[in-house]
């Protein structure tokens, strides 16, 4: 999080040179993401088993239009994979390490696609995207299947709540490419397997902070 201030602190002290606004703009980067929680008998203590263990990389590909003064519009496509496990603590064993029970868990692999807006100044931005086009498959949702038992096709997003809003900044390196930083923040509802609704009519919620580090390319 210091190292986004900092890449923002330097983007706004930027000399107006940098501010030369662009026609046209391509960003590429990675996300990674990594959340754990564990159960010690002491701070410092051995290590066992994680109650929760998250890892998530992605790959992000933007391609932009500055229509008119500080606005952009563009679409936007992004690919994440990763793994997961949760369980609840039982003991610490003879080693005091944790022991856990009952862990569920499973890897995901998840495709988002749609338009978005830019609102930029010298080399800050933020964006908003709407993700028409959002599938996820999950290992670890069997417990969500369909009204006909299906489990195995890929979640979809609800077409009314699949959002995506990030704020970022960017160092120059050429006139033309830049070492762009985001925080992005993606909230996202799952209704249906392919065309068909989950039974009862159940959604399934899901919202992230992920940080993105890539470059863009000014055309």
């Amino acid at each position: 999080m210091r190292i986004g201030v900092l890449l923002l602190v330097a983007a706004v002290a930027l000399p107006a040179a940098a501010e030369k606004p662009e026609r046209f703009r391509i960003d590429g980067g990675l996300t990674f993401s990594r959340f754990e929680q564990q159960v010690k008998s002491e701070i410092g203590g051995a290590t066992g088993e994680r109650l929760v263990e998250q890892t998530d990389f992605g790959l992000a590909l933007l391609g932009s239009w500055r229509f008119w003064g500080p606005f952009s519009v563009g679409l936007y496509t992004q690919l994440d994979v990763g793994s997961r496990g949760a369980g609840n603590f039982k003991a610490l064993d003879a080693d005091n390490k944790t022991v856990i029970e009952d862990e569920t868990g499973g890897s995901y692999t998840e495709f988002w696609m749609g338009p978005f807006v830019r609102a930029q100044w010298r080399t800050l931005f933020l964006e908003v995207a709407y993700a028409p086009l959002g599938i996820r498959s999950d290992d670890a949702r069997a417990d969500l299947p369909t009204a006909d038992g299906d489990t195995d096709t890929a979640l979809r997003t609800s077409y009314s709540v699949a959002w995506y809003a990030a704020l970022g900044g960017g160092v120059p390196v050429t006139d033309a490419l830049e070492v762009v930083m985001r925080l992005e923040f993606r909230v996202r509802y799952y209704n249906r397997r392919g065309s068909d609704k989950l039974a009862d009519e159940l959604v399934h919620g899901t919202q992230n902070w992920t940080p993105f580090v890539g470059v863009a390319w000014k055309l």
